[in-house]
């Protein structure tokens, strides 16, 4: 069964904003929504950019963790418990938007808090294709096994299924 990731079109601007404010160095932040169909479409609906505090280099990005758990919880709070942490995404400039070793140790190191309530966490990685074009991908992982893409990498307007408080 494919599975699909729906990403609302202003939150994939956002993402595409941050992504060139950064450039040519690594920025990213956390993905929230919710999932659907009995897990098998994953609904994106806000992004958290990288916070004040961050790190931003041309091969790494370190989050501001006080930062987003603060918006986490805020969101979450805010959207009557609807909203929820589904992982992290951030971007790769000059490079693609598969994980790196360091990408999957990340997931894993999520599945295994149990602070982050997301034993399935997703991944989306932005890489810059052709002609400075940014190409996303959303992953999952799975544990005992290595992250897996399952996700189509289809950028959709959700307007109608983005809440509103």
């Amino acid at each position: 069964m494919e599975r699909l990731a729906w990403i609302h079109h202003e939150v994939f601007q956002q993402l595409l904003s941050e992504a060139e404010r950064a450039y040519p160095q690594e920025t990213g932040g956390v993905l929230m929504g919710y999932w659907a169909k009995r897990y098998s479409e994953l609904v994106i609906t806000t992004a958290i950019g990288p916070g004040p505090q961050a790190q931003h280099r041309r091969q790494s990005f370190v989050p501001d963790s006080e930062f987003d758990e603060a918006e986490i919880a805020r969101i979450y709070r805010e959207s009557h418990r609807l909203l929820t942490y589904l992982g992290d995404w951030h971007t790769h400039p000059a490079g693609s938007s598969y994980l790196s070793r360091r990408d999957k140790r990340t997931l894993s190191r999520i599945a295994a808090c149990k602070e982050s309530r997301c034993p399935a966490p997703i991944m989306a990685i932005m890489g810059e294709g052709s002609n400075r074009d940014w190409v996303i991908r959303v992953w999952r992982y799975k544990r005992q096994r290595l992250p897996m893409r399952l996700f189509r990498s289809d950028v959709e307007d959700l307007s109608p299924l983005i809440y509103k408080s």
